[in-house]
């Protein structure tokens, strides 16, 4: 347990971090649900969820010397942020499923799920407000604007993603993960980071590390997409791969053979075997192992950033995050990160 009552980093990462800032947290969730549209409906989705963000916000703030406890409002924040931005994502991926659950669009409608998720864009910005009397009134108008940003630069993410087409460049390719995933996370580092005080060269560092934290993430949730069992991540495996979205194995896949990669597709919803085989052509030029080395290696570089931070309760807890990204989400065999690649400037390994 940390000084402040919350749990520590455990063998258990998604019960055994900060599980008593995140039971808090969930439980304001609901709270603020009650009142709101639907919110009967809404409450089992975060419920459910792992709550990442939520514990990196309280993982950022204890390693700059700050309490988890006091930027709980922060990281409910970020998860409304996060649970606004699923339901959207829902309606533009026409996904049936989220968290083992029928998704919000599915059961209430187009319509509705798009007001619900404004709504939690809104309610995002009252949480994060409510930090105000624990904090000096600059450091939550800080808070607001990275909140603001962060979630633009997820708006041209998800935007640029729309544009491309699935043959795009890694370079491309990343610049839309920086927006579409990683803004989220740099969302959660930096206001819990910011909350707790920190300015200037390790708030830079917490923000190093969260964009590469969520670069990785990205990277493992393309390969699943492809490979990755529906029941076990609680939605439907395949749906970027159909929409046609830039996923890095296919890009790796196109730049070792581009006539093997556009005849694999061109199978997909043909038959039953097209998953199949366009695994077999993955697997025959190594890509899985290619797409998680540089997982792993966007997840060592965001452990290297990590370098001038003093040893803490928190540094340790973002440590783990890190292994989260790549070891949890990935198949079980995977290694985890080792710190062995820099990656300069955040344009890549």
């Amino acid at each position: 347990m940390t000084s402040d009552g919350s749990s520590s980093p455990g063998a258990d990462l998604h019960t055994g971090l900060y599980a008593d800032n995140v039971e808090r947290i969930r439980n304001s969730l609901q709270e603020r649900l009650s009142s709101s549209p639907a919110g009967d409906v809404l409450a089992p989705y975060f419920l459910r969820g792992k709550m990442l963000r939520a514990r990196l916000v309280c993982a950022a703030a204890e390693a700059v010397g700050g309490t988890p406890g006091d930027v709980e409002a922060g990281a409910e924040a970020i998860e409304l942020l996060h649970g606004a931005s699923l339901l959207h994502d829902d309606i533009i991926d026409q996904s049936p499923q989220r968290r083992s659950l029928v998704s919000v669009h599915e059961r209430l409608g187009v319509e509705q799920a798009l007001v619900l998720g404004d709504d939690l864009l809104l309610m995002a910005y009252a949480a994060i407000g409510a930090a105000a009397p624990a904090h000096p009134a600059g450091r939550v108008l800080e808070a607001i604007a990275t909140l603001t940003a962060c979630a633009r630069d997820c708006c041209r993410g998800q935007f640029q993603e729309l544009c491309a087409s699935r043959w795009i460049s890694e370079d491309e390719y990343l610049s839309i993960v920086r927006g579409k995933t990683a803004a989220q996370f740099i969302a959660a580092g930096t206001v819990g980071a910011t909350l707790a005080g920190a300015s200037g060269r390790l708030l830079r560092s917490v923000r190093d590390y969260a964009e590469r934290v969520g670069i990785a993430y990205q990277i493992c949730d393309d390969l699943r997409d492809i490979t990755g069992d529906s029941r076990a991540m609680g939605k439907p495996t395949g749906n970027s791969l159909a929409l046609g979205r830039p996923l890095l194995p296919l890009i790796y896949l196109w730049d070792a053979e581009p006539a093997a990669a556009q005849a694999a597709v061109a199978r997909l919803g043909d038959d039953d075997g097209a998953i199949d085989e366009l695994i077999r052509q993955l697997e025959l030029r190594d890509i899985p192992e290619r797409v998680r080395r540089t997982q792993h290696r966007y997840a060592a570089a965001a452990i290297e950033a990590l370098d001038e931070f003093e040893a803490s309760a928190g540094l340790e807890a973002l440590r783990a995050l890190a292994m989260l990204a790549t070891s949890d989400l990935a198949e079980p065999q995977s290694r985890p990160p080792q710190p062995e690649a820099r990656i300069a400037d955040g344009t890549g390994p």
